[in-house]
């Protein structure tokens, strides 16, 4: 069975996608401004205090790493509700919304992981080589706690959003769409939308938006023509840790103390249309030719085939 013919299995009521995406949303609030409230008072401000700090104020306070805590636990939280939402709610194996495989394939997801890692440390030798603007940032009493998270935490908050946009939204919108293609775009173009309001944007303009959907379609892409979650997840999470451990800046969604700190002006450069023109068709080339990925056209523009829906029982 191919991954998006896995949106057949279980209970698929248009109930149960409802209960879902409900029970995820009302987490983002709760949980936001509990651990919030929580990170305050760990740094000694009362709750009649909080209408006083400002976000920028409320990092300063905790510290960059408490901070970070304070904005990643949410989406651990919406990791795990997600897991249990396919397994109770869905009544499938939470494999499936991983991977057509018979077992999640590691392999996979670290050759990914190393690809792009490898790719962006070269981006960032030549910045260091050509610029003065990207400048030794090493903190060693906040860095060491850094890295646990890094490595421990933030790999959780990108694996959620991977089961959200390349797992639960290709699979569930592919019972109306019928094509991937189609699902890979309404895919993409949501992870763009969901996107808009990060400092990014009000930083670069909002042409930053056409990177967001690129990169969601470069992932969407790795999931429907590879079968699983495995290169995009491994894309995505090296991704995130090169840009809260290695590379920060002071206006980015994560401001981290790590190795380094660019300190040029926020503008769109080069090397982001770089990322876009070049190295995004040149890693699905090379997934390509090492997986041995079908015709796309055969793969993108079939019809899926799914099970009926009245053969299947549901309660709901």
């Amino acid at each position: 069975m191919k991954y998006l013919q896995q949106a057949s299995l279980g209970k698929r009521s248009y109930f149960r996608y409802i209960l879902t995406i409900f029970i995820l949303v009302a987490i983002i609030p709760v949980f936001g401004q509990l651990t919030y409230y929580v990170g305050m008072s760990i740094v000694g401000v009362s709750s009649s205090q909080l209408a006083d700090y400002t976000l920028a104020q409320s990092r300063d306070i905790m510290g960059k790493n408490l901070f970070l805590i304070v904005n990643l636990f949410p989406f651990v939280v919406l990791f795990f509700a997600m897991l249990l939402a396919i397994r109770f709610i869905h009544q499938r194996a939470t494999l499936s919304i991983f991977t057509a495989r018979p077992t999640f394939d590691w392999k996979r997801f670290f050759f990914s992981f190393g690809l792009f890692g490898l790719i962006l440390c070269i981006g960032l030798a030549h910045t260091l080589l050509t610029t003065k603007t990207t400048l030794w940032n090493y903190h060693p009493e906040t860095f060491w706690m850094l890295m646990g998270l890094s490595f421990f935490v933030l790999p959780l908050q990108t694996a959620f959003e991977e089961l959200m946009f390349r797992g639960y939204m290709l699979q569930g919108s592919i019972r109306l769409l019928k094509k991937p293609i189609a699902a890979v775009l309404i895919s993409s173009f949501l992870f763009a939308v969901l996107h808009f309001e990060n400092p990014e944007v009000k930083k670069l303009g909002e042409v930053l938006v056409i990177y967001y959907f690129a990169s969601g379609l470069f992932m969407s892409l790795l999931t429907v023509l590879d079968n699983g979650l495995e290169l995009s997840l491994g894309f995505h999470t090296v991704n995130n840790i090169f840009g809260t451990l290695i590379l920060t800046n002071n206006w980015q969604v994560f401001q981290t103390d790590a190795l380094y700190m660019d300190t040029s002006d926020p503008v769109i450069g080069w090397d982001l249309w770089i990322i876009v023109l070049v190295i995004y068709p040149l890693m699905l080339f090379i997934f390509h030719k090492v997986y041995k990925w079908k015709t796309w056209s055969e793969v993108l523009f079939e019809t899926v085939e799914l099970e009926d829906e009245d053969q299947k029982e549901d309660d709901l």
